[in-house]
């Protein structure tokens, strides 16, 4: 797998950094203006797409969630297809607190990915320099399908984070034995609830 250094961020995004530096004649800090350029031009894109996004995936409900997918302690779901693979993608909790992924890239359909090494990153607007995240893979084998939506919009984790990215054919045999070794839906709620205290005891003290 590629080592992931540095992310451009969307085309559409500095064009809108570039129309409003041409307006501004004094900037107290250039990377502080194109941070909250971004940032605002980021807030109304996603105000515009959540309600489609979330329209779109109404039958994606808890229950479905709590029975289809299993997580890890990255914040990584995986759930089996029908045919024996693996899709991947990230939970909930993930773009809760990255805030705003604006990008999201992964490795090419044909290469292997390994237990516990990225598979691919995702970019968000959480500070500046745009912060990059990488996302680890649960399991070990061959990426057979991109979410190629998810990549061209990547708008739509920020909305409904529920959206598969990649599809693995695993090098094991039983693929659901290797679900089987991760968090099951009631294990990362708990997982959750202690990562909210330890927060909020950080936080106080």
């Amino acid at each position: 797998m590629p080592e992931w250094k540095n992310v451009k961020v969307r085309q559409e995004l500095l064009e809108e950094v570039e129309k409003e530096l041409q307006k501004e004649e004094q900037l107290p800090s250039l990377s502080e203006f194109v941070s909250e350029a971004i940032r605002l031009r980021l807030e109304t894109i996603t105000k515009g797409r959540v309600r489609e996004y979330l329209e779109r995936e109404k039958e994606d409900t808890a229950a479905q969630i709590q029975g289809q997918r299993y997580f890890t302690p990255k914040h990584i779901w995986a759930s089996l297809t029908p045919q024996g693979n693996v899709r991947l993608g990230v939970s909930e909790y993930f773009p809760s607190q990255l805030t705003g992924i604006v990008y999201v890239e992964t490795g090419k359909i044909g290469e292997k990915i390994t237990h516990d090494r990225p598979f691919g990153v995702v970019e968000t607007v959480a500070g500046w320099p745009f912060v990059i995240h990488d996302m680890y893979s649960p399991v070990e084998g061959e990426i057979v399908k991109v979410n190629q939506e998810v990549i061209d919009d990547p708008y739509v984790l920020n909305g409904n984070p529920y959206q598969w990215i990649i599809e693995v054919q695993l090098n094991k045999p039983e693929p659901k034995k290797e679900l089987d070794g991760l968090l099951s839906f009631e294990e990362y709620g708990q997982l959750l609830s202690r990562l909210e205290v330890r927060t909020e005891s950080s936080q106080t003290a």
